[in-house]
């Protein structure tokens, strides 16, 4: 069996809830074939920072080459594994993260730090916690020594510049640092380090080297280092958070009274959008230092009796962002109120409006009914004069016809005379009165019939204290 697959057998990660719970996000976690690692370590007997890259796809024998170095000659060596961009995989391969853990014997609780990372669409909006310490045990298979670790994720917040509307997204390193009780050895996994984390490392490390000297108060300077370096950023988006939250309550506060305007409401309710989209970050930001302090309180615990000054001045800078923070919360929240006040009097407005519209139309209704009311008293009296006239319409058209002829007779008078072809006008005129009848109750057959079958419905019920019957449509 060659080198690389005894040291992929050799302290293999035991089956606990870490481990299986890394397994199943693996296929998120890693590139897959890629494998770069860079690795500053301060040997025992050089007084400079050592560097050294492995960038070559095919690298896992350099890895394992690196590791082995790293244990017999290296007094400190980090691991620096970074990924593409944020939501990307990691740089290395599971094999290649597993020869770092099995060369090194560290704890499965790392397992959860590296979970933390690896492929997802969005950043997760959940609390946070992040920190994990291993207690001191012995150090398996090369030597006796007892080893403490401490592995954690620690949160912060940075200005990226892609979206003018937020310029500002919450990003995370994850750090492991192993340490042989009683030796200056000490090996560190950094995932993903921000620049100035990175710089601030190798700055930090030089001045290490030339001193020569390694001990715990500097490894505990250093989680230290790294925790101000991260929390520097905190002021700026505080800042930026304010503007943030004064520009949707200058909205409600500077509103008017006046009748609105379509664009009075959709400015208002944009503004009550933007007001739960900050304060929904702002709760985000809460939890993130909130992790940030209980980070502090593990280092400190850590690291008893080890720059506890330090210790208590971080933790009162994350104190004071997050009071800042929830003022900025409260401060909205009134905002928030305000807006929905200001959204429901402008409703109570259109509302009101609609209403006095409304009674304006029924009112205009009103009145053409009654002028309709008014015009059909006109048309029946119309009808009325015009039915009285008819008879006298019809006898002078009779005699104004030929139908009826005035002869004088044998004496002298004037006499009205009929015609014998008389009778067939009455004919005509009865047939059409009748054909005219007929059409009309052929076009009103179903108006008659349904009189017919109600007044049937209420005769029948007349008569039998029965109730009636529903009526039934024709089809």
């Amino acid at each position: 069996m060659n080198t690389l697959e005894e040291m992929l057998a050799a302290n293999s990660m035991p089956d606990d809830a870490h481990r299986r719970r890394f397994q199943r996000h693996c296929s998120d976690l890693f590139e897959e074939g890629v494998n770069n690692v860079e690795c500053l370590r301060i040997l025992n007997d050089y007084e400079h920072l050592d560097r050294r890259w492995i960038e070559s796809n095919e690298s896992l024998q350099q890895l394992v080459g690196l590791i082995e170095e790293n244990q017999d000659r290296a007094k400190e060596a980090f691991y620096i594994i970074r990924q593409r961009n944020t939501l990307s995989r990691l740089k290395i391969s599971e094999q290649g993260l597993q020869l770092i853990i099995n060369g090194h014997n560290l704890s499965t609780r790392f397992l959860r730090v590296v979970t933390s990372f690896g492929w997802r669409r969005h950043d997760e909006h959940r609390a946070w916690d992040g920190y994990y310490t291993s207690p001191t045990a012995l150090k398996p298979l090369r030597c006796n020594n007892r080893m403490s670790e401490l592995s954690y994720v620690v949160r912060y917040v940075e200005r990226h510049d892609r979206s003018p509307k937020n310029p500002w997204s919450v990003r995370q390193i994850g750090i492991c640092q192993q340490t042989v009780v009683g030796t200056e050895k000490s090996v560190w996994v950094l995932l993903q380090p921000s620049a100035s984390v990175y710089n601030e490392l190798k700055d930090t490390l030089e001045r290490r080297a030339q001193n020569q000297s390694t001990s715990a108060e500097d490894s505990c300077s250093l989680h230290l280092d790294i925790l101000e370096s991260l929390a520097s950023s905190w002021a700026d988006y505080v800042e930026w958070s304010w503007e943030e939250v004064d520009d949707p309550d200058d909205r409600a506060t500077l509103s008017s009274i006046k009748f609105p305007s379509e664009s009075d409401l959709e400015a208002t309710f944009q503004a009550a959008q933007k007001v739960q989209r900050v304060r929904r970050r702002l709760l985000r930001a809460i939890s993130v230092l909130d992790s940030n302090y209980a980070l502090a309180d593990g280092i400190a615990a850590h690291f008893p009796d080890i720059l506890t000054t330090r210790i208590a001045n971080y933790k009162a800078e994350i104190h004071l962002h997050r009071r800042n923070i929830l003022l900025m919360t409260e401060h909205l929240k009134g905002t928030s109120d305000l807006l929905f006040n200001i959204l429901s009097s402008l409703n109570d407005k259109v509302t009101l409006a609609g209403n006095q519209a409304m009674q304006q139309s029924l009112g205009l209704m009103g009145r053409i009914a009654q002028q309709g009311r008014e015009d059909s008293t006109i048309l029946k009296l119309l009808s009325m004069i015009a039915t009285i006239y008819l008879p006298a319409s019809l006898v002078a058209t009779i005699f104004s016809s030929n139908l009826v002829e005035v002869k004088t007779d044998e004496m002298g008078y004037d006499k009205f005379h009929v015609v014998s072809q008389f009778w067939l006008y009455i004919l005509i005129a009865v047939a059409l009165t009748l054909l005219t009848f007929i059409c009309g109750a052929f076009v009103l057959r179903r108006k008659i019939l349904e009189d017919l079958r109600a007044y049937r419905s209420k005769l029948k019920t007349k008569l039998t204290g029965a109730p009636e019957e529903p009526e039934k449509e024709e089809v």
